[in-house]
């Protein structure tokens, strides 16, 4: 089931969306299928371009899908916490504890819990840490800056484990949009590109 309405879709806008490190090799032989093609080179760019960026599209209805059911979460969880409170006050009114049922074993009312919680405002911050009530902690940021500085990088070595990661980033195409008045309007490509 889409919780997003598909648009056009190309067969390989089809394709990269099932794409993943197991069968890349697929991937790439559809993207070989598509590049010895005998379309001209800026079919073949849009119709690259064009499947790879229909994903972006998604991904954004999606945020705002999650954003949008998250809002519904909330609202549900409230209006269900009014519910046990109204349905409390109601039973109290009618002299009942206890609701047994045949599906539902019972509702029953609890009541009202105090419990104590302790919030401190802070009048003289200057007398409380003078008294000792302070926390210091490390400050790594300043240490990493330090250190690619070259400032205080002996102390810095004595006392850290000093390590440096390279992680290596595949290479990856960049699909630059053309910048036009008419930005908005797709253009049509034909789905025979991806036979």
């Amino acid at each position: 089931m889409y919780l997003v309405q598909p648009t056009h879709r190309y067969q390989l806008e089809r394709d990269i969306e099932n794409a993943t490190s197991n069968n890349h090799f697929w991937l790439k032989e559809r993207f070989k299928e598509v590049l010895e093609s005998d379309k001209d080179a800026s079919r073949k760019c849009d119709y690259l371009g064009y499947s790879i960026l229909n994903l972006d599209a998604k991904v954004h209805l999606l945020e705002e899908e999650i954003k949008e059911l998250r809002h519904l979460k909330e609202h549900l969880t409230h209006a269900k916490s009014l519910a046990l409170e109204v349905g409390a006050e109601l039973f109290g009114e009618y002299g009942i504890n206890k609701l047994e049922g045949a599906g539902i074993s019972s509702i029953t009312v609890y009541q009202a819990l105090h419990a104590p919680k302790l919030t401190i405002t802070v009048n003289n911050e200057a007398a409380l840490i003078k008294a000792g009530f302070v926390k210091e902690v490390v400050d790594i940021a300043a240490i990493k800056e330090a250190y690619e500085s070259g400032q205080y990088k002996k102390l810095i070595e004595e006392h850290c484990t000093v390590t440096f990661e390279v992680k290596e980033e595949p290479k990856r195409l960049k699909i630059n949009k053309r910048r036009s008045s008419n930005n908005h309007t797709s253009i049509s490509i034909q789905e025979e590109m991806a036979s």
